[in-house]
């Protein structure tokens, strides 16, 4: 009989985890074999790493490249580097959407996938080819890639994570303003929207992914305003390097929970719109 030692179950449990994650996530499996599928050809972007849909038009391929450059210097300027390295796929039909994005939203126009052993995927559909939608997925996967999947998943509420990739998806709010004036903002409009705070959420609430997405789509856009409106507020206090030192922070072991008020406190106190409650 086979002696069971220390050795041979830390080997079985470094071969069973990734193999038991990818039954758990299909389409994790379906991304990380991009690379051979004919449905999709292969684009260096400068330093990212495209697959496009071979039934996209070369009018879209061509604004896809344009909307990705123009998006990772957004995640550049906004973390003062771009570390993250996500592998972006494109694509062409809802039903390769599907395929590749797994069970995240019908109405969700690009997705973020991350994996224990550090890659990471972009998924879009054909209504996420502008600079927006990627510059908020890569800013999920810059995030990823300073923490960690791990405290990424254990550490950051969901709350902070739609928050901040808001901070460079220019959808929602006028960029072009003083931090300060976006935070208000972000402020007014999260007030129009839980009408005068009588239907707001608390963070808490919306912590978690199911919390964050588990409803109709006034909750959800509820949730993103809610998030918005409290990392805008903070972001305004912190400057710049804020993100960059919590997610070095919390990437080196600190918890999330002390980081984030300890930057705040750290740097003079502005006057700011009210924030959504704990």
């Amino acid at each position: 009989m086979h002696r069971i030692t220390p050795f041979t179950v830390l080997i079985s449990l470094l071969i069973a985890l990734p193999l038991g994650f990818l039954l758990l996530y299909p389409a994790v499996v379906r991304c990380s074999f991009v690379g051979f599928s004919a449905d999709f050809q292969q684009v260096q972007n400068r330093e990212n790493v495209l697959y496009i849909s071979q039934s996209t038009p070369s009018r879209q391929q061509k604004q896809l490249i344009a909307n990705d450059q123009q998006a990772s210097e957004r995640i550049r300027t906004f973390w003062s580097g771009k570390q993250g390295q996500a592998i972006l796929i494109y694509c062409h039909s809802p039903e390769q959407y599907a395929d590749y994005c797994g069970g995240s939203s019908e109405s969700s126009a690009g997705c973020s996938l991350g994996t224990p052993w550090g890659t990471s995927f972009l998924v879009l559909r054909p209504e996420g080819n502008n600079a927006d939608v990627i510059a908020h997925e890569r800013c999920h996967d810059e995030l990823l890639a300073r923490v960690g999947w791990w405290r990424t998943n254990r550490q950051i509420p969901q709350w902070f994570n739609e928050g901040l990739a808001l901070m460079v998806d220019y959808r929602f709010t006028n960029p072009h303003v003083g931090s300060l004036q976006r935070a208000r903002d972000f402020h007014d409009e999260w007030e129009y929207r839980t009408y005068g705070r009588q239907m707001a959420l608390s963070l808490n609430e919306i912590e978690t992914m199911r919390g964050f997405f588990g409803g109709d789509y006034h909750h959800v856009m509820l949730a993103y305003y809610t998030g918005a409106t409290e990392v805008s507020r903070w972001l305004a206090k912190v400057g710049n390097k804020g993100p960059v030192d919590l997610a070095r922070r919390v990437g080196e072991g600190e918890g999330f929970e002390e980081v984030y008020p300890t930057l705040a406190h750290q740097v003079k106190q502005k006057r700011l719109p009210g924030s959504p409650a704990h």
